[in-house]
């Protein structure tokens, strides 16, 4: 038996691949993205996501408002009220100011609980298009500042979702009563 000398014989040393692309870092930011004009009262219009409790639960959707502040003229101090069996929750969440304009961090509890936020087309008064990426999964909110969007607005939304790769059956609008 032949051994080959320690140290060579080995070949190249193996490099570790690069570490993928984030989606959301393919994401654009809004450009002009005004954190004050972002303030007020949204409506939940439609998700997308790949989220199998989503697909499974779509028919229980309720209507959700979402009241955003600007508390220190960086972060977002978003409260989302929605009803659950009957009962209205509240919701408050903080979404810290992360690498670069129009986007977020929201830290969640525990390791590996942070999700990524990117404020993605908004004209502040009517909708705003906001992408969440929690590990490698990615969803898309389309929020209104009344509870229906036109037409223009939901194509625009669509747009966002087939181009991180969800599609329409991935794709659930709320109720606009409640």
């Amino acid at each position: 038996l032949l051994a080959a000398p320690t140290g060579q014989g080995q070949g190249p040393r193996r490099r570790r691949p690069p570490t993928p692309q984030s989606p959301l870092e393919k994401v654009a930011a809004q450009a002009e993205l005004s954190l004050p004009q972002l303030a007020g009262k949204w409506f939940l219009v439609g998700v997308a996501s790949r989220c199998s409790y989503l697909a499974e639960h779509s028919h229980r959707l309720e209507a959700t408002a979402v009241t955003v502040t600007v508390p220190d003229g960086q972060s977002l101090a978003i409260s989302t009220f929605r009803k659950l069996d009957g009962t209205c929750w509240e919701i408050r969440q903080r979404y810290l100011p992360a690498q670069a304009r129009g986007r977020f961090l929201l830290k969640g509890r525990g390791y590996g609980s942070k999700v990524e936020v990117v404020v993605g087309e908004t004209d502040h008064s009517s909708y705003a298009v906001l992408y969440y990426q929690k590990g490698r999964s990615i969803s898309i909110k389309l929020y209104g500042r009344s509870s229906q969007v036109s037409n223009a607005v939901v194509d625009k939304f669509e747009q966002h979702v087939r181009a991180v790769g969800l599609s329409e059956d991935m794709t659930y609008y709320f109720p606009t009563y409640g």
